[in-house]
């Protein structure tokens, strides 16, 4: 319990105060009813500019018994014995009030101290109010253009299907070239936002890309007479990888937003059909070609087309390489795989390590990557058998890759 000998001095009302006000900010910031000031005032007598008040009245009596006080109701003789007597009391009891007087000092500036914090918390407080204020206006301008480019991408498909009418009608054949270039961008822009919000940032996909480095080197791919191919080459992570080693390599892929954002970074992509593009090349043009979360966009006959193609651009001791989700992680195949609305079907390791070794491809080996991370396993302390065996299955690579190489 906190004592002042100073009658003036209220430390408990002091520390209930403080705790109110503290108690009142909290509840201002986890969201509960706020109870204004005006109210506050009304009900509390020890508002804000009385604490303070009363914080400066008992700094001014902090030091009772530290000296005699003026005694103007005595007077003559009285008055010098008084103060000789209060003198006398104050040299006896200094062992007494010198802790209590160090005392009041320690609490009443750790109450101003507590005082200034919280008034700090005060503007805070109204400052992130102010910022919120103008986070939530933003975002109602976002969802308000948000709304508008839908509307305009379902205007544009409208066009489209009338264009399309047209053509199989016979009403207009001019309207077929319009078609076939407008008709590919129109989801563009929304499969960009939708890999940006679940593919993973720029700096993860970078980071899982890098272990590709070493194999790269080990066949000599890279350079000017074995360039590198990227398939499907979307935000560019991979070919600026390349880039940042010194290592020749060019991209395709079908989305003219993406090609754009690669473009912009210097990244040498061009707009295409990844299996167009490949068959306008020669034989025995290039040192890989590499592909990451593609083949899991396209169907079986196009894949095997794909992997043909592979096999014939590629210069003897060059690879092909294929990076998919694994479906043997039961989280990734029977969830999270089909969050992306252009999967296809989940694509078995086994298989597709036949498919390129039948196909012309030798040393075809599996890779599998990207396991959780342990703070997402199960603990095996328990049940070390049953935990093992659901971590298998839960908790292995994401991903895996297919590598084979031409003999």
């Amino acid at each position: 319990m906190l004592e002042s000998n100073n009658p003036d001095i209220d430390v408990a009302r002091l520390l209930e105060k403080v705790g109110m006000e503290l108690k009142l900010q909290q509840k201002h910031r986890t969201g509960e009813k706020h109870v204004d000031s005006e109210q506050l005032q009304v009900n509390d007598p020890y508002t804000w500019n009385q604490l303070s008040e009363t914080l400066k009245m008992a700094e001014l009596n902090a030091n009772a018994g530290a000296e005699v006080t003026s005694m103007l109701h005595y007077r003559g003789i009285k008055k010098k014995i008084a103060r000789l007597v209060g003198k006398i009391t104050i040299f006896l009891g200094r062992v007494i009030t010198i802790p209590q007087r160090n005392f009041n000092s320690s609490i009443l500036h750790s109450q101003r101290i507590m005082l200034d914090g919280i008034r700090d918390m005060n503007r805070n407080t109204a400052l992130l109010e102010r910022q919120m204020r103008k986070i939530e206006e933003k975002s109602a301008q976002i969802d308000y253009l948000k709304t508008g480019l839908v509307t305009q991408e379902r205007r544009v498909a409208i066009l489209l299907e009338e264009l399309r009418r047209q053509v199989r009608t016979g009403e207009e054949e001019a309207a077929a070239p319009v078609m076939e270039s407008a008709a590919p961008d129109i989801l563009d822009p929304l499969y960009l936002a939708f890999e940006d919000q679940f593919r993973g940032t720029r700096e993860e996909i970078r980071d899982r890309l890098l272990e590709y480095i070493p194999r790269v080197g080990a066949a000599h791919a890279g350079t000017e007479e074995r360039p590198i191919l990227d398939l499907g080459s979307g935000r560019g992570e991979w070919l600026e990888i390349m880039k940042d080693h010194g290592l020749t390599a060019r991209g395709v892929d079908l989305s003219h937003v993406l090609v754009q954002k690669c473009l912009e970074r210097d990244l040498d992509v061009e707009h295409g059909d990844a299996l167009v593009y490949l068959r306008s090349l020669p034989d025995n043009c290039l040192g890989a070609v590499t592909a990451f979360h593609l083949i899991e966009h396209i169907d079986f006959e196009t894949r095997i087309a794909l992997f043909d193609e592979c096999v014939r651009v590629l210069k003897p001791g060059g690879f092909a390489l294929f990076e998919t989700p694994n479906p043997r992680n039961l989280l990734i195949g029977g969830c999270n795989f089909w969050a992306d609305p252009t999967h296809l079907r989940p694509l078995y390791p086994e298989t597709h390590q036949f498919l390129l070794e039948y196909r012309g491809l030798c040393n075809v080996e599996l890779l599998y990557l990207h396991p959780h991370e342990d703070e997402q396993r199960l603990p095996e302390e328990e049940a070390p058998l049953l935990a093992s065996r659901l971590n298998e299955v839960l908790s292995c690579s994401r991903d895996y890759s297919i590598v084979g190489y031409k003999a």
